[in-house]
């Protein structure tokens, strides 16, 4: 695993790709629509999703048995 990454960092302004990353991320966590739905509704104004775009990767590369 490396140990460091160098990225640059973006602020995604795409709402429909932010609205999907945010969607995926909660279906991870629960099967509940009305949930997923409810919060977006209430709290997406208030997310802000960063793309990160590696540059340089530092470290040793350790493979574990």
């Amino acid at each position: 695993m490396y140990k460091t990454i160098f990225s640059l960092k973006f602020l995604l302004k795409k709402m429909k790709l932010a609205l999907k990353i945010c969607s995926e991320l909660t279906k991870k966590f629960t099967d509940d629509q009305d949930y997923l739905e409810k919060e977006i509704q209430n709290f997406f104004c208030n997310v802000q999703c960063i793309e990160l775009k590696p540059e340089h990767m530092t470290g040793k590369l350790v493979n574990e048995s």
